[in-house]
């Protein structure tokens, strides 16, 4: 009888020292499912997963796991503070958080660009807001696009959202919209990879240049201080400019 409480005592105690050297796991939540950032969501391969390997490299203590969940929920779920985690590859003027005083934000992770994609047929070219009087764009639903916002207020300009970048894409190949407003590094992933070079037309004033950082929920401080840490430093910023070099993306 003896034998066996030592038994299961030795097992317990195995049992709480593997537990406790498991890394613990924290979610980053991603909206974006779109190339380059998020190539394949099963296979976890694009941009946003080679971030949080990047990130696990820095911290072995910490284990991060890139999560999805459409825009509608992550913001429900901010606005009850209910979030189990942070949010990868956002920008505060998208949370209505110029300021930052709602969220905890990190550093920059990199620089990113919105361009005016239009057909070569009929290519658009963005002046000014006049440019824009009586023009049909393509926008992905729940997104905002801050330099047509006026123009859709007074009715000068009319929206139509569709699902993904790839099908405003597929829009302005068929000449159903004036222009789409697509991130710059999907357009030429999809352009690279369909073969769209000599079909769609770049206007030469884009939409807008923005960076793309971390959200974090002030109640979850604690548990990203670390993460902030991180991507503060010099040397996880140097390694963050030669992975976004590699996906042809630059400031």
């Amino acid at each position: 009888m003896l034998l066996k409480l030592f038994v299961l005592g030795v097992f317990a105690l195995l049992s709480l020292s593997v537990k406790s050297a498991q890394p613990d796991r924290l979610s980053l939540y991603t909206y974006h499912n779109k190339p380059p950032y998020i190539e394949n969501l099963a296979d976890k391969k694009g941009l946003y997963f080679d971030i949080v390997n990047l990130l696990n490299e820095f911290q072995p203590t910490l284990k991060y796991e890139l999560v999805f969940m459409n825009k509608e929920q992550i913001r429900q779920r901010l606005d009850r503070d209910n979030l189990a985690g942070a949010v990868l590859g956002v920008n505060p003027q998208w949370f209505g958080d110029i300021e930052q005083q709602q969220f905890i934000w990190s550093d920059p992770l990199f620089y990113d660009t919105d361009e005016f994609v239009s057909s070569i047929k009929k290519p658009f070219e963005y002046q000014n807001q006049a440019s824009l009087h009586g023009k049909k764009y393509g926008g992905v639903e729940g997104y905002f696009y801050p330099k047509l916002a006026e123009a859709e207020r007074r009715e000068k300009l009319t929206r139509v959202d569709a699902s993904s970048e790839k099908e405003l894409l597929e829009l302005i190949l068929q000449q159903q919209l004036d222009f789409a407003v697509i991130s710059r590094p999907t357009f030429f992933y999809f352009a690279k990879k369909n073969g769209w070079w000599t079909s769609l037309s770049l206007s030469h004033q884009s939409h807008q240049k923005y960076y793309r950082a971390i959200l974090v929920p002030r109640s979850k401080k604690a548990h990203f201080t670390p993460l902030l840490s991180t991507t503060g430093s010099i040397g996880f910023k140097k390694y963050m400019k030669e992975l976004v070099s590699s996906y042809h993306i630059s400031e």
